[in-house]
């Protein structure tokens, strides 16, 4: 059989709607309103597909606080509900059954081959693997490897991963790119069968065709991150596509009242870029498709639960706990620009009494309400 590759597909996007998403993200050339709507389209390439990944990343914080402190909110991953909330009411951010679909509706704008798929994410608090709830895009494009000119094959592109690798990465086993600064790696593993498989070896002699066809349906990539020369599991998928209807059964998963980690603590992931440098990337001898900002130039912002984080390149410049619930609140209004069209006392008055409630030091002491209890805190 002939190989198969992602068909060119049409955009729910208008041309109108397109460039509005790419002045919002401040592409480069589409910073200025006006102009976003005669400049040039970008054309489908590693450089521009490494633009749209950061400028998302920039753009949209990872964070799910609309079900915690929204009157009356919830996470919605209908398309309409997105574009208006990201793109024409610019009111933050939200997570990958939101933000990837709608990179993967401007990447078919701009004329990339493309192909969503499902996975499941590890949580290291709780040692064990979620359900299929998030997703992530494979770009089907030329090969920026040397020697491998006009070779066609598969990158990784996420913009809705809370700790997420701020480029594409090549699908290819223990293929690595560097992250946020110098430090930091991720990778992409390849194991012949997913981590919780029952299946096992047969000793049978003859077998049906279909059973060698389903064993090898069975495989696995695996998103790892490195810290101080160790490997973490990220996430997990199977190269299989899916589906707009798969996004919003696992988006209900997500976002009912009792969903882990999202309603049972605060998440929230924000990335600033600092004055880039081309003679850094060309220094250290970064590709420079991949790399139109040095690693060192990105700020990550994170608050998980209690404690508020900023780490920029390889430097943790901020670690510290959150005393109190209103602190929390005008902490991402201040430092993350979120909930700005939420009122403060509202913001406070939504979360009392739900799970993701910060507890104060007297709760803690007694293990009483705002308990959230031991939770995933992988951030997807």
């Amino acid at each position: 059989m002939a190989a198969l590759r992602p068909k060119l597909v049409a955009s729910t996007l208008s041309d109108a709607q397109a460039r509005q998403v790419l002045h919002t993200i401040g592409f480069p050339g589409f910073e200025d309103q006006q102009q976003s709507h005669q400049a040039a389209q970008p054309p489908a390439t590693l450089r521009t597909l490494s633009l749209l990944q950061i400028h998302f990343l920039l753009t949209f914080p990872f964070e799910a606080l609309a079900m915690n402190y929204e009157p009356g909110a919830h996470m919605s991953s209908d398309p309409s509900d997105v574009f208006s909330r990201f793109v024409e009411q610019r009111l933050g951010g939200g997570y990958c059954l939101q933000v990837n679909p709608l990179y993967r509706e401007l990447l078919s704008w701009l004329g990339f081959r493309h192909l969503g798929v499902l996975g499941r994410v590890w949580s290291p608090s709780a040692g064990s693997w979620s359900g299929l709830t998030h997703t992530t895009t494979l770009v089907y494009m030329d090969s920026h490897v040397e020697g491998e000119e006009g070779r066609k094959v598969y990158y990784v592109s996420d913009v809705g991963y809370g700790s997420s690798p701020p480029r594409p990465i090549l699908l290819r086993d223990g293929w690595e790119e560097y992250g946020r600064g110098l430090s930091e790696k991720f990778r992409l593993v390849h194991r012949v069968l997913q981590p919780r498989s029952t299946l096992e070896p047969s000793e049978d002699d003859d077998v049906d065709a279909e059973i060698d066809s389903i064993a090898r349906a069975q495989s696995v990539w695996i998103l790892q991150q490195s810290k101080r020369d160790t490997w973490h599991d990220c996430y997990s998928f199977s190269p299989h596509q899916c589906f707009d209807a798969d996004y919003h059964a696992s988006n209900r998963a997500t976002s009912h009242p009792a969903a882990v980690p999202f309603a049972t603590m605060i998440l929230v992931v924000r990335y600033l870029l600092h004055p880039p440098s081309a003679a850094h990337t060309q220094h250290d001898a970064l590709h420079p498709a991949l790399y139109p900002y040095h690693p060192s130039a990105i700020e990550q912002r994170m608050v998980v639960d209690d404690t508020y984080i900023v780490k920029l390149g390889d430097e943790t410049l901020v670690s510290r706990k959150i005393a109190s619930e209103e602190e929390r609140v005008r902490l991402l209004k201040r430092e993350f620009g979120l909930l700005s069209h939420v009122d403060t006392q509202a913001a406070l008055q939504t979360i009392s009494g739900k799970p993701s409630k910060l507890k104060t030091t007297a709760e803690k002491a007694n293990g009483t309400s705002g308990s959230h209890g031991s939770n995933g805190t992988a951030a997807h």
